[in-house]
């Protein structure tokens, strides 16, 4: 099924109707052969495009009503050489399709892929966006970054930003550009997406580091508090149960800026604290409960309990009792 009649689960025509003549021609003759189709009957006036082709660069800014743009087989056999490309959302929503890959892409998103395969873009209505499609060799990185999977859309921020820019202002010059100076404006182009690339790269990495990291220390923290009145409890215990270096789990506990024995203090504090404000709480002996929950004798454990709380475990249980 196209995905033109299911794309966003807006209602759509069982069959989509063919794009207007002169926007279809002048897309695919003129810019890239791509097939296009509409969801529904428009006018050419609906349409705006700002189109340039620069020394192996393609440049456009699309304005339209929702739509499907297809590079098939045989168009892509048509190329003389491999293409990536750059796209840029600026409003509306897209779905990118190629192969078993599909990618949702929100405004304010940019995809990069390559365009030398077959695939399908959903553009949903009053799509606004930019595109740069750029001939590469065999071996180029950004060739090499397309065909690693997944993919995804990335946030168009800082250096992303500065290279949709320059598109815009590309597309706006109307004075004939050498060829020097268009290599200038695609390297510039291609280093600057490569900064938010690898920018974007790196948060990633930081964001999979920090997530295994608090994944570890949740995990020390639901042990300790399901073993609060076990004496060996040490940290050393901790890492071996968890299968973990020691390093490796005060690594964890600096997530929340503190230590494991910090934690363990505090839970077990604040355990006896709530079993002294229960129901029972009147009856409990303070030495036996002291020693429960790894305090050498009494005097220890009421010192540290008024240190946290304000009041001593005798004053805690004298009040619950009023």
């Amino acid at each position: 099924m196209s995905i033109a009649a299911t794309f966003l689960g807006a209602p759509r025509p069982a069959d989509p109707v063919p794009a207007p003549l002169s926007w279809a021609r002048q897309i695919h003759q003129g810019f890239f052969p791509l097939a296009l189709e509409m969801s529904r009957p428009v006018e050419p006036w609906a349409i705006q495009t700002v189109a340039k082709v620069r020394h192996g660069c393609r440049l456009a800014r699309i304005q339209a009503p929702a739509h499907v743009a297809r590079m098939t087989e045989p168009a892509c056999l048509s190329l003389p050489r491999r293409q990536v490309k750059v796209l840029w959302l600026r409003q509306g929503s897209a779905q990118f399709s190629q192969g078993r890959q599909v990618i949702d892409l929100q405004a304010g998103e940019w995809l990069l892929y390559e365009a030398s395969r077959p695939y399908e873009l959903a553009m949903s209505e009053g799509v606004d966006f930019s595109v740069m499609f750029h001939a590469v060799d065999e071996g180029d990185a950004w060739l090499q970054a397309c065909q690693r999977l997944p993919q995804s859309p990335r946030s168009t921020t800082e250096a992303a930003k500065l290279a949709l820019d320059m598109v815009s202002a590309a597309l706006a010059e109307d004075v004939h550009l050498g060829s020097a100076t268009c290599s200038a404006f695609s390297l510039s182009v291609r280093a600057l997406l490569d900064i938010a690339m690898q920018l974007q790269g790196r948060e990633a990495t930081e964001r999979r580091g920090q997530d295994a990291w608090m994944s570890l220390l949740n995990q020390a923290k639901a042990y300790l508090l399901a073993h609060l009145t076990e004496p060996d409890l040490t940290p050393d215990r901790l890492a071996a149960e968890l299968g973990v270096s020691r390093r490796s789990l005060y690594k964890a506990f600096e997530q929340a800026q503190e230590k494991p024995q910090a934690f363990l203090l505090r839970a077990r504090l604040q355990r006896c604290r709530e079993l002294l404000m229960g129901n029972l709480g009147t009856h409990r002996n303070l030495a036996d409960l002291a020693l429960s929950y790894g305090f050498s004798d009494a005097a220890h454990f009421s010192r540290t309990y008024k240190k946290v709380f304000g009041e001593s475990p005798s004053q805690a249980r004298q009040r619950r009792s009023a």
